[in-house]
Order: C-alpha cells, then sequence, then structure tokens
C-alpha cells in the first residue's frame, strides 16, 4: 500500500473518531435543573390555583410528566438543598437546619429535653455542605459536562461556595432588589431583581455550552418565592386591579401572586432560550420546589393541605414536579407514586447515563423508568424524614412552635414520633390526605410495622439519637 493511501487513511481513521466523539457528546442530553424557593404545592395555574398565572410553567407542566405526590426532604431551605445536591437523608449529610435558632432563645432551650445533632460545620466557612459529598455536579463532570449554579446556594459560604462543589461557574445570589452576592461580585447592579440576573447569567452559561459544543448542567436555584416580599410594582398593581372582589385574598398573598408571575417570566425566559438554540429537544427540564409555602392570611399556596413551611405536615413538605424530556418523556402524563428530593441526583444519572459515583451512597431511586412509563411504582417500602428544628416554646400553651420529629410514610399511612413527648401520630392519607383525623389508638399494629421500619432506617443513615439537654428546666 502506497503512502498517500496509507497518509488518507490514517487521516479519515483520525477525522472519523474525532466526529464520533463530537457527536457523542453532542448526544449527551443537557439538563436545565430548575428550583423554586418556598413555592407551595398549590402555588401554580397547572397545580389548581386558579389565582395563580403561570402560563410557561403551565405549558412545561403540559409537555412533560408532574407528579402529585411529590415531597421535598425538608419542611424548610438548607436541609432540603443539601438533599437535592448530595443526593442524601439528613442524618446522612448532617444539614440538619437552617440556623440554631434555639441556642439564642433561652425560654426555648430551657424547654428542650433534648438536643439535636449539631450542623455539619467548616471553620471559616459556617454551617454548610462537607466537601466530602459528590455532588450532582461533580457526577455530571465526570461524564464530560459543563456545570454552573446561580442563585440560591444556601449550603456554606468561603470554602464551601458553589464554585468548590463542582460547578464551572456560579456565584451564590440571594434577596430580590438590592440582593447579595458570595462570593462578592463587584460587577453586578444589585438594584436589578435577582431573577432576572439569574436568568441572564444562566442563558449566557447555556450560550457557552453549546457554542463549546458541551453538554451542560445549569442549576438554577431562584430565590422566588422567598421572603423579604419584593415583587415588581407593575405585577402588584395588575393583580390588585385583577382581584379587587376577591376580598378573600390577602395583601400579602397579592405579593405572592406578583412574585410568582415573575418566576414564571424567568422559567419561559430560559426554555424560550432552548428552542431558539435549538437545544429543546435534547435538553432535560425539572422543575420543583425546595420546600412548602410559607404562612400567608388564607394560606391560598398550600390549600387544601394541613401545614406550613417549617412543619412536616404535607403543606410544609408537598412540593410540585415537573419533568420534560421532549419526545422522551410523554408529554401531559402524570404520576401519583411518592418521590422526594434525594431522588432527583440518581434520576438525572440514569437519564444522563452517567455511572453513579463509587464508595458513595445515594439515598434516593433512579425514577426514570415511571418518567419513560415502563413501571408506575418505586422499588422502596417508605419516605422518611428527620426533622431537628427546635423553635419558639409558648409557655402559655405548653408547646414548641416545631420541635424535633422523625416522620414515614408507608403503605399510605403516615407516622410522625415526636421526639419530647415519645408520642406517634398516625394518618391515614389514602383516605384523608389534607391529616383532618388521627388514628393511632385504633391502629397499634399499624404503628408498630411503623416503627420498626424507621428503627432499621435510623441504623442506616448515620442517625444520632437525642442526648439529654443539661439546660432542661421544665
Amino acid at each position: 500500500m502506497n503512502k498517500l493511501v496509507l497518509a488518507f487513511l490514517s487521516f479519515f481513521t483520525l477525522y472519523s473518531c474525532k466526529a464520533q466523539d463530537a457527536t457523542s457528546i453532542k448526544q449527551k442530553p443537557n439538563v436545565v435543573f430548575i428550583l423554586a424557593d418556598d413555592l407551595g404545592i398549590n402555588a401554580l395555574n397547572c397545580y389548581g390555583n386558579t389565582l395563580v398565572e403561570s402560563p410557561n410553567i403551565d405549558t412545561l407542566f403540559s409537555e412533560g410528566m408532574h407528579f402529585t405526590n411529590g415531597y421535598s426532604n425538608d419542611p424548610t431551605c438548607a436541609p432540603s438543598r443539601a438533599s437535592i445536591i448530595s443526593g442524601q437523608y439528613v442524618p446522612r449529610h448532617k444539614v440538619y437546619r437552617v440556623a440554631d435558632r434555639y441556642k439564642k432563645d433561652k425560654k426555648t432551650l430551657k424547654a428542650m429535653q433534648f438536643l439535636p445533632p449539631e450542623i455539619n460545620k467548616v471553620k471559616g466557612s459556617g454551617a454548610g455542605l462537607s466537601l466530602d459529598k459528590i455532588t450532582i455536579a461533580e457526577a455530571l463532570k465526570s461524564n464530560n459536562y459543563t456545570t454552573s449554579a446561580y442563585g440560591k446556594w444556601h449550603l456554606g459560604k468561603n470554602e464551601l461556595q458553589i464554585k468548590n462543589q463542582g460547578f464551572d461557574e456560579g456565584y451564590e445570589i440571594t434577596g430580590h432588589y438590592n440582593f447579595k452576592t458570595s462570593p462578592n461580585q463587584t460587577d453586578l447592579d444589585n438594584t436589578l431583581y435577582s431573577a432576572d440576573v439569574i436568568t441572564e447569567k444562566t442563558i449566557e452559561f447555556i450560550k457557552k455550552a453549546k457554542a463549546a459544543n458541551k453538554p451542560f448542567f445549569a442549576y438554577v436555584p431562584y430565590y422566588l418565592v422567598h421572603k423579604p416580599l419584593q415583587p415588581k410594582p407593575e405585577y402588584v398593581s395588575y393583580f390588585k386591579q385583577k382581584l379587587k372582589d376577591h376580598k378573600e385574598v390577602g395583601n400579602d398573598e397579592v405579593k405572592v401572586l406578583a412574585m410568582i408571575k415573575s418566576l414564571d417570566d424567568s422559567v419561559g425566559q430560559l426554555l424560550q432560550t432552548l428552542k431558539k438554540l435549538g437545544l429543546e429537544d435534547n435538553t432535560i427540564i425539572v422543575f420543583t420546589s425546595d420546600n412548602g409555602h410559607y404562612k400567608t392570611e388564607s394560606n391560598i399556596f398550600n390549600q387544601p393541605y394541613k401545614g406550613v413551611k417549617g412543619e412536616t405536615f404535607e403543606g410544609g413538605i408537598r412540593v410540585p414536579y415537573i419533568f420534560k424530556w421532549k419526545n422522551k418523556i410523554k408529554a401531559g402524563s402524570k404520576s401519583t407514586e411518592p418521590i422526594i428530593h434525594v431522588d432527583i441526583y440518581p434520576t438525572l444519572l440514569g437519564l444522563t447515563q452517567t455511572p453513579k459515583p463509587t464508595n458513595y451512597i445515594l439515598d434516593g431511586e433512579d425514577i426514570s423508568p415511571i418518567l419513560f412509563q415502563k413501571t408506575s411504582k418505586t422499588k422502596r417500602d417508605a419516605l422518611i424524614w428527620q426533622y431537628t428544628n427546635y423553635a419558639r416554646w409558648n409557655e402559655k400553651k405548653k408547646e414548641f412552635a416545631s420541635e424535633w420529629v422523625n416522620v414515614i410514610q408507608m403503605d399510605g399511612y403516615k407516622m410522625t414520633e415526636v421526639i419530647e413527648s415519645g408520642k406517634y401520630n398516625l394518618y391515614n392519607l389514602k383516605n384523608d390526605p389534607y391529616e383532618t383525623i388521627e388514628i393511632s389508638k385504633k391502629n397499634p399494629q399499624i404503628i408498630s410495622k411503623m416503627k420498626k421500619r424507621l428503627e432499621t432506617w435510623k441504623l442506616n443513615t448515620e442517625y444520632q439519637k437525642p442526648v439529654k439537654n443539661p439546660k432542661y428546666k421544665l
């Protein structure tokens, strides 16, 4: 064979290999994961609240699969976000609470029989997610993904910041108007609305990833609709006029409606960007919230469920979930199967064919078989929560606003272990999803079965038992 032919074949082989590599990279699905803040289960039009205007999220809802029994891993921000990013239950990642407010509240501290486990902390960086955890971003980076995170992080500063947790670019943005950044960004105009900035930075990232022909993971944790209630003035005026005859809607609720509209605007911009760039067909979109909605005048964003943010009743932990992958996940499909935040990590690994990190525990389940309608059920037998936030002891009522509870949902029942009293509460969610009738006394066998399952979970998840409080005075 002459040298000319050999040279041609060598060039052809090299070109084919490079083309094949480029094609394989291009064919990996992109991921846009949108996380709302404090958005309740009834805070979207597509989930049934006709007062809400959320046309873009409603479109996403109609184009993918939504879940009617989706849960957060905690009724507050930081622990649930740690579960999403780490793929682990709370006692394993140890971001137990947003803050230890009980330590500065002497009245509450004296009323506590037990001390909750300490939050994971790093000197100089405060409370947050340990760098030992393999984040979803790190797992995807091992599969050649480029990653970004602009928005609310809430999992630590300095050493524990976004760029040290597997994200190629990004920084924390908290607040709405006059927002703050961490690490501090001196080139941003913080008089702008933070959601608009988060959206703009994410779109810039997506465009760069497309130009570089790299699959991308864009984590988009908006601060909306977290307090302070700072909606855009024009949207407040709009809803005040529209709802002037709806006396049941409070002033705060009007502001929340305006903030949801801004969230929806931002989601719409992301969706339009994917379409304009020709990325829609090959991009997985996930939309959910970190926990249930905070209390408002009529609690219209949690209804008809009982409870609000900070409580383990359904209204505090039940959140919207939407998954879209055009022509892969059936448009307009629905699942009633209970899912939880820790499922997101293994599911994204499954959808992107990313290997699971070695020697690393993932507590959730890959629900892609449900998304592809190959099955309607998960393999697990229970969902479990540990919530250790003691707050605001009421001397007159002899009760805390919140306290240490462990919760298990199994076989359609929901049992709560109250650590302070040693009592167990039980609800039948199949017949009573709004938790109106407590049935523990009538069902000792169910309580016994669920207690055993809860104890097994404790043994398997590095659960720390209650420690007696030396300052207890009651």
